[in-house]
């Protein structure tokens, strides 16, 4: 186990301090934006827009973001906060990666910078059966993994437009939990029974692993910052479906945040000046895992399987192969050169 050199300190953000007014003061840049559900990225999008920043959601539904936006322009609007909301919804479906990659293929046309991008897709169906995206991807590590991973690398261009810029994964301490197998991503070679938990925690590892490597790949002088981040336990759409038994088991041991109080790491990940630095430091160092933010906004150590360097470039590779991305493909986006993708439009 590696414990992350804490020289770089992060200051503290009280407990009460609401998101609105903690590391988000000023941070005038474009952040994007990409999940699946909607109770999730509410707090954090409010808090970036109110701030001044340009958020841009990539939703499957964008009528509800539409609405979304509304209700905050009319918030500021009472408040006198003028909101930075131009061009701010575009569609994305993590269950297919043509959309994906066409999503990526319509950002990058812009020739606009990427200051931050947040990785935010949270996909956990307790109980439910195992079920494949039209990919042929076990849905869990596909909304949750594969479909962020191949966002991030399509996006380099423009991250490295907007540099000094962050890729924000929001991650979740299940992946302590999680085990996964870069030959058997789709868990049905019968070795491993699935369940959901499996499917969800294994996602979350994988996620970890790529990052690290990503972490490692980039050189520094692209200026992007790669990390990953605990919410904690929050209290989302997604944790309404867990069975009452868990509810009760899980208040007893781990308390509950809002999602108010949850994204507070995630804001802290992607405004907070002094971020950048430790990730650097990280890299200087030759530590194998990129930064982790706990959900205290202080730096957090993976689980002992995210450290395994050789499987985690057995996890990046594998990744790049189901993507459909060639294994140079960071050196040559960084380089300056286009890559040929399985999906999307080129």
């Amino acid at each position: 186990m590696v414990v992350l050199d804490s020289r770089v300190p992060f200051p503290e953000i009280p407990g009460e301090t609401p998101p609105e007014s903690s590391a988000v003061a000023s941070c005038q840049r474009a952040h994007l934006h990409c999940h699946r559900n909607h109770q999730r990225h509410r707090p954090p999008n409010r808090s970036l827009a109110k701030a001044g920043a340009h958020v841009v959601m990539a939703v499957r539904r964008p009528n509800v973001a539409q609405d979304l936006i509304k209700q905050w322009q009319s918030e500021g609007s009472g408040m006198h906060l003028p909101l930075k909301i131009d061009g701010s919804v575009m569609e994305l479906d993590l269950l297919s990666l043509d959309s994906v990659a066409r999503f990526a293929e319509a950002w990058n046309a812009r020739m606009r910078p990427l200051h931050v991008l947040i990785n935010n897709a949270g996909m956990f169906s307790f109980g439910g059966p195992q079920k494949f995206s039209k990919d042929g991807y076990e849905e869990h590590m596909q909304v949750n993994h594969l479909a962020p991973a191949l966002l991030s690398v399509l996006l380099l261009p423009s991250l490295i437009g907007g540099s000094p810029s962050r890729i924000v994964n929001v991650n979740s301490v299940m992946h302590h939990l999680g085990f996964v197998d870069e030959e058997d991503m789709n868990v049905v070679s019968g070795r491993r029974k699935f369940s959901s938990l499996v499917g969800y925690a294994g996602s979350k590892l994988a996620q970890v692993m790529f990052s690290n490597i990503l972490h490692k790949r980039l050189p520094a002088e692209a200026g992007i910052s790669v990390l990953c981040v605990s919410p904690g336990a929050v209290y989302t759409n997604v944790a309404r479906h867990l069975p009452r038994i868990l509810h009760t088991a899980y208040r007893l041991i781990i308390p509950y945040f809002s999602p108010e109080e949850g994204c507070r790491s995630t804001l802290f990940a992607a405004t907070d000046p002094q971020v950048p630095e430790y990730c650097k430091l990280l890299k200087s160092n030759d530590c194998p895992v990129c930064v982790f933010i706990s959900p205290d906004c202080r730096p957090g150590n993976p689980s002992e399987a995210a450290h395994d360097l050789e499987k985690a470039n057995k996890i990046w590779e594998k990744t790049l192969a189901m993507v459909g991305l060639p294994s140079d493909c960071v050196d040559k986006l960084v380089g300056g050169y286009e890559v040929r993708v399985r999906y999307g439009a080129h």
